[in-house]
């Protein structure tokens, strides 16, 4: 078997695609070496389920500017660049994420003597941009990150993305079709396993709503919270445990206490391992998905739904393009992105109705959750690491 190189600017305990991944390469024999950012705290070095992840010092713990960031992703770049250099005949693979998209040239040399180079496309970094520093199409920025993202794509052998609404802009944006592979971001299904419908709960029991998840702006939690102080009057208890960590948090927990939520809105303490999340979110009567409206959100179709489908618990979600794709109106609840009103109005349907709530749950898993695996889907990936390695010692 192969010793396999992966890097990702991100915390490999955290991030639950780059570690299915990773692992699903282990479990197929495979050495894989993960280069990864490091939190407080954390060893240089450790294995975890067969990964040897080594983990690179970051500027600082959390980066606010465009500068901020684009100087913490430059010294990633140098320390991937520079194992690469030091190693440039070690690994039969080499398999980069973003973002940012310019990581994947850390693998020059190797690539110049003859060694494949995948480039995982997880977000589009121009719509990223456009949303979080409130950009528009015209800026220099985004010039850039397109330009980026056109020669990352040219120069990989092979181009992983999560879903085929990226493959279509990605190679419309100039990177050969040919070159794309889809790899959606499925459920850990050794984690997230279909389970038995929960007991019923006794009365007076609270109405459970749950997000997990990264707390982001673009990702609305904050219209979720607002939502929920809409319909205090008619969920007479109720609970929206918010899971997970992110540059949102400080902002979200002022947000639900100046609208006296503390009784209903409760948060995690921080980031929560990924292991742990099914146990924290069975008893849910309703999982919430409340992105914002915006060119990023449009084309992303949220892994944390998917677990929802697999834990058998219906959802709130609002009709973008890419959801609608695979869901409709008889397997999630939806409501207007964006709009608190509409999502209040989709809670409070949901907590008058159990059996809308059942039916969701029974229709999302029997039209999604029974076709879409990652124990048979990661066959993808493994079949693309075959191909590659194989012509290369071809």
């Amino acid at each position: 078997m192969a010793t396999i190189f992966m890097a990702a600017y991100t915390n490999y305990r955290r991030d639950p695609r780059v570690r299915r991944e990773a692992e699903a390469l282990a479990e197929a024999g495979h050495r894989v070496v993960f280069l990864s950012r490091r939190q407080p705290g954390e060893p240089d070095a450790e294995t975890i389920a067969g990964v040897e992840v080594i983990k690179a010092p970051g500027l600082k713990e959390k980066c606010d500017s465009f500068g901020e960031y684009l100087a913490d992703y430059l010294l990633f770049f140098a320390i991937t660049f520079l194992h690469l250099l030091c190693h440039p005949r070690r690994y039969r693979l080499i398999h980069i994420n973003n973002m940012p998209d310019f990581l994947v040239f850390a693998a020059c040399v190797p690539r110049l003597l003859g060694v494949p180079v995948i480039h995982d496309v997880h977000d589009l970094m121009p719509e990223l941009f456009l949303e979080k520093f409130s950009a528009d199409e015209t800026h220099w920025g985004i010039h850039a990150l397109k330009l980026q993202e056109h020669w990352a794509g040219r120069f990989a052998s092979a181009v992983l993305t999560v879903e085929d609404r990226l493959k279509t802009i990605l190679s419309e944006r100039g990177i050969p079709k040919r070159k794309i592979h889809v790899l959606m971001n499925l459920p850990d299904d050794r984690i997230f396993a279909a389970q038995e419908p929960p007991p019923p709960k006794p009365d007076g029991a609270p109405f459970v709503m749950v997000y997990h998840g990264t707390l982001a702006r673009r990702l609305g939690i904050d219209i979720a919270i607002e939502a929920a102080a809409k319909i205090r009057e008619h969920i007479p208890v109720m609970e929206l445990r918010i899971i997970g960590a992110g540059e949102e948090r400080e902002r979200l927990i002022a947000l639900s206490e100046r609208l006296g939520l503390q009784a209903i809105v409760t948060f995690s303490t921080g980031y929560v391992p990924v292991e742990t999340i099914p146990g924290l979110i069975r008893d849910a009567d309703a999982g919430i998905v409340p992105l914002r409206a915006c060119s990023g959100t449009d084309i992303m179709l949220p892994t944390k739904l998917l677990e929802y489908v697999t834990l058998g618990i219906p959802s709130i979600v609002p009709k973008t393009r890419t959801i609608g794709r695979y869901f409709d109106a008889d397997m999630v609840q939806f409501f207007e992105a964006g709009d608190s009103d509409s999502l209040a109005a989709a809670m409070v349907e949901l907590y008058h109705d159990p059996a809308r709530r059942t039916a969701l749950s029974v229709n999302a898993a029997e039209r999604f959750g029974k076709l879409y695996h990652w124990s048979r889907h990661k066959d993808v990936y493994l079949n693309l690491v075959r191909t590659l390695i194989a012509d290369q010692a071809g």
